[in-house]
C-alpha cells in the first residue's frame, strides 16, 4: 500500500511539472532566453471622443528559438467594446501614427499572418489584454510601434501561424475603412520618409554585432557608472555563448538572432565580453566610480 502511494504521489508531482512547463512562456520554449521591449500607451493627437485617459503598455518578446510574442494591456477604453491593434513600423510621432504595419513580406498581404493583428474587446471596465505569438522573427528594430484602432463592423481574419490570446477572438480584421487609430505605444523609434529608423530610448541600447566569429568594427568600449543598468545587445550569424568575465554572466545568442544582458553596475573596473567559444573578445565594459 505504501509503494501504491509512493507511486501516485509521484505520477500526481510529473502531471504537475508538466502543466507548469506547459504555461512557461508563450511564444518560445520553455528555457528560451526573451529580449524584451516595451513601450507606454498614450491617445494619438486626433482620438475619437472620449479616449484621452487611454493608457497601458505593448510588449515585443524575441525568443532565441527565432520566434516572437507581442503583447498589450490597456485601461481607459469603452466597456465592453471590440477594438483591433497593429504592430507599425513607425513611432508615435508621426504625421500618421505608427506609419506602415509591420510585414514579414513587404508588399504583400495586410492580413495574418504577413502581420500582426492583435484583436480583443474590453471589460466591463474599459479594460483588455491580446497576446499574440508567432514562429517568425521580427527583426530588431523594425517594430517601430503598437496603434490600437476600434474595430466595429471589421471583418475578421485567419490568423493562421499565430497562438492569440484575447476574449474576442472574432472581433476586428484587417480592413481600416471603418477604423481610427485611438492610442499609439512606441516600442523602438520611428521611421522616417527613406525607410531608414532615427533612434528612440530603447534603440540606443548598445548593439554588437559578430560575423564571422568576429565582432564588427572592432572591439567595442562600453562604460557605465557604478550603480546604473549595464545594458547591450548582442547579434550573432553563428551560435555562440557570450561570456562577460568578472560578473560571470553568460548567455547563449542563436545563429541569426539578438540576446540582451540587462544587470546592475556592482563591480567597478574593467571586464571582458567574448565569444567563450572561440576566446574571442567583442567588448570592454568600462565601470567607473
Amino acid at each position: 500500500m505504501k509503494d501504491a502511494r509512493k507511486l501516485l504521489v509521484a505520477l500526481l508531482a510529473l502531471v504537475a511539472a508538466g502543466a507548469l512547463a506547459a504555461c512557461g512562456g508563450s511564444g518560445g520554449e520553455t528555457g528560451e532566453t526573451a529580449v524584451i521591449v516595451s513601450g507606454d500607451f498614450t491617445p494619438v493627437s486626433d482620438a475619437p471622443v472620449g479616449y484621452s485617459e487611454v493608457s497601458g503598455e505593448a510588449d515585443i518578446e524575441r525568443f532565441e528559438g527565432g520566434s516572437t510574442t507581442v503583447s498589450l494591456s490597456v485601461s481607459g477604453l469603452k466597456p465592453k467594446t471590440a477594438y483591433l491593434a497593429h504592430l507599425h513600423t513607425g513611432g508615435c510621432d508621426q504625421a500618421d501614427p505608427g506609419g506602415p504595419h509591420f510585414q514579414f513580406e513587404k508588399g504583400g498581404s495586410e492580413e495574418p499572418p504577413n502581420e500582426i493583428h492583435l484583436r480583443f474587446t474590453s471589460d466591463a471596465a474599459g479594460e483588455g489584454k491580446a497576446r499574440v505569438s508567432t514562429d517568425r522573427d521580427v527583426p530588431a528594430g523594425e517594430a517601430g510601434s503598437v496603434v490600437i484602432h476600434t474595430a466595429e463592423d471589421e471583418p475578421h481574419h485567419e490568423m493562421a501561424a499565430f497562438v492569440h490570446e484575447g476574449e474576442d477572438h472574432g472581433a476586428g480584421g484587417g480592413g481600416h475603412p471603418h477604423s481610427e487609430k485611438i492610442a499609439c505605444a512606441e516600442l523602438e523609434g520611428a521611421a522616417t520618409g527613406d525607410g531608414e529608423a532615427t533612434a528612440g530610448v530603447e534603440s540606443e541600447v548598445p548593439t554588437i554585432e559578430v560575423r564571422d566569429g568576429e565582432p564588427v568594427g572592432g572591439v567595442q568600449t562600453l562604460e557605465f557608472s557604478a550603480g546604473e543598468e549595464i545594458r547591450f545587445r548582442v547579434s550573432s550569424d553563428e551560435a555562440e555563448e557570450i561570456h562577460v568575465h568578472g560578473y560571470d554572466i553568460a548567455k547563449d545568442v542563436p545563429a541569426g538572432g539578438t540576446i540582451e544582458f540587462d544587470f546592475p553596475a556592482e563591480l567597478e573596473g574593467i571586464y571582458e565580453a567574448e565569444l567563450e567559444g572561440q576566446g574571442v573578445q567583442i567588448a570592454e565594459l568600462r565601470i567607473n566610480p
